[in-house]
């Protein structure tokens, strides 16, 4: 509390300044590191990840990351962290976080619809 004070923050906001404490265990959904955000959560063994926001147990993770380092190139593809170093694996980057494009492009067909039905009946009443 006295730190947000000093700095004239709120505590939400001091907390969403700071970066989560690296935990060296990968996301089950994009692999990247997930981390403690705070101490309450590391004691917990809570972690969450900063890239695709999935949060859980340190127990639900499926990679370590120690030596994530040495599969990864220049411009930050890893490699497939089981193959053997100095392998030739095609390097790829991984997977994007899943988006609701479907659901908005149906929604949005959906109100164009309601509205092209609405200006039909309004015509057909004049």
């Amino acid at each position: 509390n006295r730190i947000a004070e000093d700095l004239d923050l709120s505590k939400g906001a001091l907390y969403g300044v700071l970066e989560p404490e690296p935990s060296g265990l990968g996301c089950p959904l994009c692999g990247s590191e997930v981390g403690y955000p705070n101490r309450t959560a590391k004691d917990r063994g809570s972690v969450e990840c900063p890239v695709c926001g999935w949060d859980g147990e340190a127990e639900e993770t499926v990679t370590t990351i120690e030596g994530r380092a040495r599969y990864e190139d220049d411009e930050g593809l890893a490699a497939d962290p089981h193959a053997p170093v100095g392998s030739d694996v095609d390097r790829v980057p991984p997977p994007p976080p899943p988006t609701l494009r479907l659901p908005t492009i149906a929604g949005g067909a959906l109100l164009g619809a309601a509205a092209g039905l609405a200006l039909v009946l309004w015509t057909r009443r004049r």
